[in-house]
């Protein structure tokens, strides 16, 4: 009968390691906290976004202020510049409206916009 002996060596696991597979691992685990990061901001910013109450249409222009594009006497009409965009107004405020002054819309009847200089 044949006897064998069966010898345990030590292993070093630490070596078993290679330097590769840490970097991959580290690099792993730095992408993932990216990626949650960016996930995360992105969720607050949508969810934020919802929060208030939003208008469309004429609603939406109450309250932007617009600048004058030519005098408009008090109970005048005239037109103003909001965004580039040229709207014939109807001054309800009880100043007379300059060229360049900047005014507030208060309100809006058919296509025309109420508004009232702003005091400087």
């Amino acid at each position: 009968m044949i006897c064998s002996t069966i010898k345990f060596l030590p292993v070093d696991y630490a070596g078993a390691i290679p330097g590769s597979l840490i970097f991959a691992v580290v690099l792993a685990i730095v992408a993932f906290i990216v990626i949650i990061t960016f996930t995360v901001y992105y969720l607050y910013k949508i969810i934020s976004s919802q929060r208030g109450r939003h208008y469309t249409g004429s609603e939406s222009m109450i309250n932007i202020i617009g600048v004058a594009s030519d005098r408009i006497e008090k109970n005048g009409n005239g037109f103003i510049t909001i965004d580039g965009v040229s709207w014939e107004v109807t001054n309800i405020g009880d100043d007379v409206i300059e060229k360049y002054d900047k005014v507030v819309v208060t309100g809006r009847t058919g296509l025309k916009l109420m508004v009232k200089r702003i005091n400087k």
